[in-house]
């Protein structure tokens, strides 16, 4: 949705809000949040940065856009990207574990259930969500609603990565072994996901449906540009097999792995901003080139 305090403004509300929700989860549930990040070489790192700024770019999307948003909504491109990039992401695991044997664990099995981390913590979280979420619909002036939506959904997004372990590499790279150490609970986490999305959806996308403080939602085109789509799914499915980081989880994790102070946490630092930095130099290349339409989401190559 494009809200009232800027044409795009909204978006660095919610990134802030992702970033909040990330810290929250590092004063308050450090140990399952955030167990420390792998020590993949830089270069690693770096490379899996490319791959999946442009990657995310390509397809339009992420776990979360294609996955959590995508599926619901039937979208044709995201019943095609999420196969692709779960596909070859658990080949990169495979490849990097089980034949290159690149200093990860090599073993078979399921990992024991971690979730959910301190039930306090949890509860909390659930309270707080539904604190910012109330408060997105309090009568306030339409301009601090244009602050408080974006920011609060940031904050529920970047607080339900962390409760949820999407913000934990070993966990998530454990999820895609599945010839391997599998760890089912990420599935679980995306199949609720998708529980609470599609109703919001099917809400959203009726007849005369409106944001809050929006004049009308951003709908991501369902069909088109399927070649485009799959080059980036494929992209994205290698970088995020090569390190367990997609873009949320990244920014909601950058400072918390920072602050470890370790080369590992400037790896994952590294990663989150070539992620963002490709991405934008890709979208501003491809409208420069006049290879994108912008907001209204049309096939990245429509002309």
């Amino acid at each position: 949705m494009k809200c009232e305090a800027g044409a795009q403004l909204w978006k660095l509300y919610f990134l802030l809000g992702l970033v909040l929700g990330g810290l929250i989860n590092y004063g308050f549930n450090a140990p399952f949040a955030f167990p420390g990040p792998e020590p993949f070489t830089m270069a690693r790192y770096v490379v899996a940065g490319f791959s999946l700024g442009l990657g995310t770019r390509f397809q339009r999307g992420c776990t979360s856009g294609h996955g959590i948003c995508g599926l619901p909504r039937f979208s044709k491109r995201s019943w095609l990207a999420v196969p692709l990039f779960m596909l070859f992401a658990g080949l990169v695991v495979y490849l990097t574990r089980h034949v290159m044997q690149t200093g990860e664990p090599n073993k078979a099995g399921i990992a024991p259930l971690q979730w959910p981390p301190s039930w306090e913590f949890a509860l909390c979280t659930v309270a707080a969500s539904l604190l910012l979420a109330v408060l997105s619909f309090a009568p306030l002036p339409g301009s601090a609603h244009g602050v408080i939506c974006p920011l609060a959904a940031g904050t529920i997004f970047g607080l339900g990565l962390g409760v949820a372990g999407m913000t934990s590499q070993a966990k998530v790279l454990n999820f895609l072994d599945v010839a391997g150490y599998w760890d089912p609970s990420l599935a679980f986490v995306m199949g609720c996901g998708i529980l609470v999305s599609f109703p919001a959806f099917y809400l959203a996308e009726a007849e005369g449906a409106k944001p809050r403080c929006a004049e009308s939602f951003e709908k991501p085109s369902k069909s088109g540009d399927y070649a485009t789509l799959t080059l980036g799914a494929i992209l994205f499915g290698i970088g995020w097999g090569l390190v367990g980081i997609c873009p949320g989880p990244a920014l909601a994790g950058t400072v918390p792995n920072l602050l470890t102070s370790t080369p590992a946490g400037y790896g994952f630092a590294v990663c989150a901003f070539l992620t963002a930095i490709t991405w934008v130099a890709t979208d501003l290349g491809l409208q420069a080139d006049g290879l994108t339409t912008g907001s209204d989401q049309k096939p990245l190559l429509h002309k």
